[in-house]
Parts: structure tokens; C-alpha cells; sequence
């Protein structure tokens, strides 16, 4: 009786283990995914950003705001999503960074800022 327990304790102890780490894995992703959507959405942001500047040349931030208007991000085997409700208030989140990280270039043209691509010389 006794050697048939010891015979299958590590076998018992190695899966309370491991569902005791799943679960914490578990609790810890739960408690990062609200800020590792809005992380995504803005990369994603910022990737759309530079295409459309590429694409059309020098914008205001009133005409990238079509760009980023219907903007979502999703993770991998998750059914929540985020999205652009606002696109006023996430571009004046993301251009400033974008300005800062030297992507992109502010300017004044006939009394309104516009944004350019960076030139790569």
C-alpha cells in the first residue's frame, strides 16, 4: 500500500506543478493584456502612419485621422480586441512619440503642421 502511494506521489505532486504554474501564467497575462492591446494598437498605429505619409506625401493631422479612423489590434488566441474610437486624441498620442523617435518631421506650411516621412539620407 504504501510503496503503490510513494510509486505515484511524484507523479501527483508534478502535476499540481504544473497546473499551479498555468494558472499563475494564466492570472499574470490577464493582468497585462489591456496594456499589451493598446501597445499593439499603437504600433499598428504608427506603421499606418508612415505608409500613408509614404504613400501621399505631407499631411495634416486632420487628414491622417481617415488613416487610423477604423484601427483595431487583437492577440493571438484571445477574443478581446481594442480600436481607434477617437482618432483626434490617438494621433496626439502617437505623433508626438513618432516626432520624438525621429520617424517623422513637423513642419509649418501656410499656418497649419504638417507631417512628413523622414528621409533616409
Amino acid at each position: 500500500m504504501i510503496s503503490t502511494i510513494l510509486h505515484y506521489l511524484p507523479y501527483v505532486l508534478l502535476f499540481a506543478a504544473a497546473t499551479a504554474f498555468l494558472y499563475g501564467w494564466g492570472l499574470w497575462r490577464a493582468s497585462r493584456q489591456q496594456q499589451d492591446l493598446a501597445n499593439l494598437l499603437a504600433s499598428k498605429g504608427v506603421a499606418k502612419v508612415k505608409k500613408t505619409l509614404k504613400k501621399n506625401g505631407p499631411m495634416t493631422s486632420r487628414e491622417l485621422e481617415a488613416a487610423v479612423k477604423d484601427l483595431t489590434a487583437k492577440q493571438p488566441f484571445c477574443r478581446e480586441r481594442i480600436g481607434v474610437t477617437d482618432p483626434e486624441k490617438f494621433l496626439g498620442s502617437i505623433l508626438p512619440y513618432m516626432v520624438k523617435q525621429r520617424m517623422i518631421i513637423e513642419e509649418k506650411k501656410e499656418r497649419k503642421i504638417v507631417y512628413r516621412i523622414r528621409s533616409t539620407r
